[in-house]
């Protein structure tokens, strides 16, 4: 009996503990699943910003803003060099003349050269323009040269030449403002053999001419079928092409 109440009491107890297990596993709180812990997302490293690039300034060859010192004042009884008003002015006396002055003491080879012509009286049917090139040892020149009727054309010319020889003949265009108290900004681009111009900002066209390569600029005035043609310019600047 002993032997059997103990057994039966090892029961109980097994039986018992495993009540008791049994409760308290119910009563026991559940071990949460474990969730999946989110990698970290790394911070792209910045990119530098580039620093704007700086536009590089146009180098300045020669400018002219009060004709002091600059453009001859040479005068003849047909042509009239002076400045008034701190613009120059050449006036053209006879009809069927031509005249001009130099402005720079030094030559250049490329180069960009601008100008404010303005025709300050006169008939329309005239010339005046930007020579270029104009060499120190040499008697001819290109010039550049409108009208005040909306004509422009581009020709070698020079002290000891009859006649000019027309690289572009003369050709009407829009872009010129036509009349007295009308001023034009010309302008010429010439790097090598290859000459650019222009009137108000407009490309007129461009050429190739190699007879001259360096030489000083200034300002071409002529009258055609009637004399007594002013043209005044002003902000005479060379600049490097």
């Amino acid at each position: 009996m002993r032997n059997s109440k103990v057994i039966l009491f090892s029961g109980f107890i097994l039986m018992s503990m495993l009540a008791c297990s049994a409760v308290s596993n119910m009563l026991a709180t559940p071990t949460p699943v474990p969730t999946n812990t989110p990698l970290p997302t790394f911070t792209p490293v910045p990119t530098n910003t580039p620093l704007p690039t700086s536009t590089p300034e146009t180098e300045v060859l020669f400018e002219d803003t009060s004709f002091l010192n600059s453009c001859s004042t040479e005068s003849t009884t047909e042509v009239e060099r002076f400045v008034e008003n701190g613009v120059f002015n050449l006036r053209i006396i006879p009809s069927s003349f031509v005249g001009w002055a130099e402005c720079t003491k030094v030559e250049f080879t490329d180069f960009v050269v601008e100008a404010d012509a303005t025709q300050v009286s006169g008939p329309n049917n005239n010339t005046y323009g930007i020579l270029f090139r104009y060499g120190l040892d040499s008697d001819d020149f290109y010039v550049f040269v409108i009208s005040g009727d909306g004509y422009y054309a581009l020709a070698i010319d020079g002290a000891k030449r009859e006649s000019p020889d027309m690289l572009v003949e003369w050709s009407r265009s829009s872009a010129i403002l036509q009349g007295a108290q009308q001023t034009n900004h010309l302008k010429v681009v010439a790097i090598g053999d290859r000459i650019s111009y222009y009137v108000n900002d407009q490309l007129l066209g461009e050429t190739q001419n190699s007879n001259l390569s360096t030489g000083t600029v200034g300002f071409f005035a002529g009258a055609i079928d009637e004399g007594n043609v002013q043209i005044s310019f002003d902000n005479l600047k060379v600049t490097a092409p």
